[in-house]
C-alpha cells in the first residue's frame, strides 16, 4: 500500500466516524499513537479514542470533513472542518492536521493545528466578551 491509500482509508475513516467505530482506531492508528491539540498531549490510542468520545458526548450531529491535502514522504497535511451542534448552538471549527506514517502505515503522530480562541472560548459569554475586547486592542481596530 502507499501512504496516498493509508491516507485515503483514514480519511474515509474520520469522515465517516461514530461513536461506534470509535474500536477501529487500532486498525488506522499506532497503539503508541502521538496526538496533540490545544486542549490535548497525549501518547496511545486508547487515550485518542477517549478524547473523541467525548467530543461525541459534546457535540451532537458532529460532521466532518477533509477539504484539501497534500503529501511529502510520510507525512500527509490536511485542511479540515468540523461542524455540529455545540451547547444546543451550531458551531464550526476549521484547522489543519499533520500526519505521519509509520512503516506499517498506520498513523503514529497526529497533530492538530486549529484557533481555539476564535473557535471556541470567544463563544462564551463573558470569556469571551473579554477575547474579542483584547483582539480589538491588539488589531487596533
Amino acid at each position: 500500500m502507499t501512504i496516498e491509500a493509508a491516507f485515503d482509508r483514514y480519511r474515509i475513516f474520520l469522515e465517516g466516524l461514530t461513536v461506534e467505530k470509535l474500536h477501529h482506531f487500532p486498525k488506522h492508528v499506532a497503539l503508541d499513537v502521538k496526538f496533540r491539540d490545544p486542549f490535548h498531549d497525549i501518547c496511545g490510542v486508547s487515550r485518542m479514542q477517549g478524547i473523541f468520545k467525548k467530543l461525541f458526548d459534546k457535540v451532537k450531529g458532529m460532521e466532518f470533513a477533509i477539504i484539501n491535502h497534500a503529501i511529502s514522504g510520510r507525512v500527509v497535511l490536511f485542511q479540515w472542518q468540523l461542524s455540529g451542534i455545540l451547547y444546543g448552538r451550531s458551531w464550526t471549527v476549521e484547522g489543519m492536521t499533520s500526519i505521519t506514517f509509520n512503516d506499517e502505515e498506520k498513523v503514529n503522530q497526529h497533530i492538530e493545528y486549529w484557533d481555539a480562541a476564535s473557535q471556541v472560548y470567544e463563544r462564551f459569554p463573558v470569556i469571551g466578551q473579554l477575547l474579542r475586547f483584547f483582539r480589538r486592542r491588539i488589531s487596533g481596530t
